[in-house]
């Protein structure tokens, strides 16, 4: 974990949250991404993610989406990553994350792409595929979540409604 989390909320060793983090993103598939814009104000979109070890997801989509015109205007996002509950209202284990998106270019894109397909192995295996996600020159990119502040609940690990806050430093 090249990251820190400093605790802003809550009572718990900054590694063993880390730890937990790590492990909600390991288990969850997919993410709820929000955004907004100008013109057409909020959005929220579900995406398949990866991430990598300095808490950053990855997630792929069309250019033309809603979500992918808010971030070309503003990188700012938000997202949950949540695992259902066994039963309502008990177990709850999920994130709620703050930072920045846009789409990935260069190194970054080369860097989705490793963990993208290290979660993922079937994704871009085509050569004529890969070139497109890796130039940008396919109708469908990259993106990058860099995750700057975190909620974390994991009710069975944290205990119950013990919702804990973190800022991520780098």
């Amino acid at each position: 974990m090249p990251y820190r989390l400093d605790i802003t909320q809550g009572d718990w060793p900054a590694e063993e949250l880390g730890q937990g983090v790590e492990g909600l993103l390991a288990e969850a598939m997919v993410l709820t991404l929000a955004t907004a814009g100008h013109e057409h104000g909020p959005h929220a979109n579900l995406a398949f993610f990866a991430h990598d070890d300095d808490l950053v997801l990855y997630f792929v989509s069309e250019r033309a989406t809603r979500h992918s015109h808010h971030l070309a205007e503003e990188a700012r996002a938000a997202a949950t990553v949540f695992l259902p509950p066994p039963v309502f209202g008990e177990q709850l284990r999920g994130l709620q994350l703050a930072g920045s998106a846009s789409e990935a270019w260069g190194r970054q894109a080369e860097a989705a792409l490793v963990a993208y397909q290290g979660r993922y192995p079937a994704f871009a295996r085509d050569d004529e595929v890969r070139r497109q996600f890796l130039t940008g020159g396919g109708a469908a990119a990259l993106y990058r979540f860099q995750v700057e502040e975190l909620t974390a609940v994991d009710e069975p690990k944290f205990g119950r409604r013990n919702y804990l806050r973190a800022t991520v430093r780098r």
